[in-house]
């Protein structure tokens, strides 16, 4: 299973883009650009299509085609799904729409409302939702509770103990930090994907404490931190 997540298909068997996003005045050439070639290749029929293969069919570096990706998903026109094998194992679905989808702030339900046009015809019958979980297509809030919940539950599950205890005045930062996210409006899942790879690749000398992830957050998620950690 390809951690890097996987594009549903479309039945159909030529490159056709929606009018919505061409002519979209807030999108910009990249962000369609990126869109048309997502469209050529989830049109191949028995062609599975990962995010790592389109970006390698970018000449553009990594911080530009991640820049790209971030505006389809900000913009609504790429869903992304957090789902759950047989085996419990967490992998991802991408869901390309031909309408702008726009969650609400605090909404569980990322059910695309998006679709139109003949040429969106996703099957979703594959999935058995009863044992899946869709990711939550929400954006985080300033609840702080949630944002160190995800990470100490992916540092346990690391290193099979609990995060050590953060001063308060470190607390204020992270505070500070969960804000800056929020205003940023990431959504639970990026965020949640984002942990996931930062432990996978975490180096022996790096403890897992919270503090060095944010100082990775502006490059993730561009968003500013005023004050440092202490």
């Amino acid at each position: 299973m390809n951690n890097e997540g996987v594009f549903r298909q479309k039945k159909v068997f030529f490159s056709q883009i929606s009018n919505n996003v061409l002519r979209d005045t807030k999108m910009s050439l990249k962000g369609k650009g990126l869109y048309s070639i997502i469209q050529s290749y989830i049109t191949i029929e028995n062609f599975i299509l990962y995010k790592t293969t389109l970006k390698k069919q970018c000449k553009e570096g990594n911080k530009a085609f991640e820049s790209a990706w971030k505006e389809l998903k900000d913009r609504g026109y790429l869903v992304q799904y957090r789902l759950r094998d047989k085996k419990g194992n967490f992998y991802y679905e991408y869901d390309l729409l031909d309408n702008v989808h726009t969650p609400e702030k605090g909404s569980a339900d990322n059910a695309p409302s998006g679709k139109g046009g003949i040429y969106n015809k996703t099957d979703l019958t594959n999935i058995d939702f009863n044992n899946t979980e869709k990711e939550r297509y929400t954006i985080l809030s300033d609840d702080n509770n949630v944002c160190f919940k995800i990470y100490k539950d992916a540092y346990t599950k690391k290193f099979n103990k609990e995060h050590m205890k953060v001063s308060a005045t470190n607390k204020l930062y992270i505070d500070r930090w969960v804000s800056s996210l929020a205003e940023a409006k990431v959504l639970i899942c990026d965020y949640e994907e984002e942990v996931e790879k930062y432990f996978n690749k975490l180096p022996p000398t790096n403890n897992g404490n919270i503090l060095a992830f944010i100082k990775t957050s502006k490059r993730l998620f561009d968003v500013d931190i005023v004050d440092s950690a202490i």
